[in-house]
């Protein structure tokens, strides 16, 4: 659950930025250089011969998270051992993941316009499982935007465990397990008057871990289990 953000319909890719090129650059089927978003861009747009275009590109539309794993990866190539050929690769598959969540939030959207709020029915299952994925393995990803403008409610259930994604126009929580036990503010109640509870059992069945954020913006909570043991804290941001 986080503090409240302004976002438009969609999020929106920023310009390319193309350098040493006139004119627009047109894709080729057989023949060309690669780009970390993608597309394939003339030949003669690799100076160097390596395979891949010598042409910039622009990050700032993506999550915080993916710019600044760019942002280190630039220093490794740079001051490290990390080839132009390896940077590239590795960018290359951030944007494909940044692409996929963001076709993932327009196609969550499109729905959205329909019906809302959408329920767990409306969700494709590729996308329950790249949300479920995300929630497992990505978790930062999940805390640091809504995964769409307009509120929300989606709940399913994938691989034995239930998931929960909700967002009321200002605050956003998303958490899973096998049952969901509390909500985010009995959560954060629990926390500053009866801290005993939350040590006595934990706040989901099965595992978990995420983080929440208080109405005024002024604690992260911190709620995690393996499965058998579990932990919680908070904190002043």
């Amino acid at each position: 659950m986080k503090k409240p953000v302004i976002l438009g319909s969609a999020l929106v890719a920023g310009t390319l930025i193309f350098t040493g090129l006139s004119g627009t650059a047109q894709a080729e089927e057989e023949e060309g250089a690669k780009t970390v978003w993608g597309e394939i861009l003339p030949a003669e747009t690799d100076a160097n011969g390596n395979g891949w275009a010598d042409v910039g590109f622009d990050s700032t539309w993506m999550t915080q998270a993916s710019q600044d794993r760019i942002s280190e990866l630039t220093y490794e190539k740079d001051f490290g051992d990390l080839s132009q050929i390896e940077f590239n690769e590795t960018v290359a598959k951030i944007f494909e993941k940044e692409q996929q969540l963001q076709a993932d939030n327009d196609n969550m959207e499109n729905d959205n316009q329909v019906e809302t709020p959408q329920q767990d029915g409306n969700l494709p299952q590729a996308t329950q499982s790249h949300l479920a994925d995300l929630a497992m393995h990505s978790p930062n990803r999940l805390d640091e935007l809504p995964l769409e403008g307009d509120p929300y409610h989606y709940n399913f259930d994938h691989e034995g465990y239930e998931f929960d994604f909700s967002y009321d126009g200002m605050y956003w929580e998303w958490v899973y397990g096998t049952t969901k036990n509390f909500t985010a503010y009995e959560l954060i109640d629990l926390a500053h008057n009866n801290p005993k509870q939350l040590d006595a059992t934990p706040v989901l069945n099965g595992v978990y871990d995420f983080h929440l954020t208080d109405q005024m913006g002024e604690y992260v909570y911190h709620f995690s289990s393996d499965g058998s043991e579990w932990t919680w804290s908070y904190e002043k941001k």
